[in-house]
């Protein structure tokens, strides 16, 4: 039964061959923003390039964070935990549990809504109003959000707390 389960990690392959088969799909969309500013150099240089430059980066940037998850899903959950080369890995490549996944998930959400945001405000011709704030404060809640479920997930893994003087004598 224990091999059984143990056998089911390799279903998590599936899902990081996913993530890796969206990060070249990413990679191809990036490179043709970044393409399409090109054309629009020649053709009207003006904001518009700054834009399209940023869209393709905007692109490039989340295929990369979906490279790094994609890895990090197989290197940290498909892979034996025993296997020799496993210590040559980069630290990046290296996820020990779900808490690492999910701040690494958080971090990537929270890229792709910085840059997200920087492409709306290039592409912006007048002064925004005040609903073009809601973008940036919810990055903000997001990045807090993140912290207080960084720190929170740290105390947990505290050393072990050591009887006080008072518990010592009870026994």
């Amino acid at each position: 039964m224990l091999s059984f389960l143990l056998s089911l990690r390799y279903v998590m392959g599936l899902a990081s061959i996913g993530v890796i088969a969206a990060s070249f799909l990413m990679f191809w969309e990036g490179l043709l923003a970044i393409g399409n500013a090109f054309v629009q150099v020649r053709a009207n240089p003006d904001q518009a390039i700054i834009a399209a430059v940023l869209q393709g980066v905007d692109k490039l940037l989340f295929a990369i964070v979906l490279v790094i998850f994609g890895c990090a899903i197989t290197v940290g959950f498909v892979v034996s935990p025993n296997a020799p080369w496993k210590a040559q890995l980069p630290r990046w490549m290296v996820i020990e549990d779900v808490a690492e996944l999910k701040n690494l998930f958080f971090q990537m959400i929270i890229l792709y809504l910085v840059v997200h945001f920087v492409t709306l405000v290039a592409e912006m011709e007048d002064m925004p109003d005040w609903n073009a704030l809601v973008l940036p404060v919810s990055i903000l809640l997001l990045a807090a959000a993140m912290k207080i479920i960084a720190t929170a997930s740290t105390h947990g893994t505290s050393e072990p707390i050591e009887p006080t003087d008072d518990q010592s004598h009870s026994r």
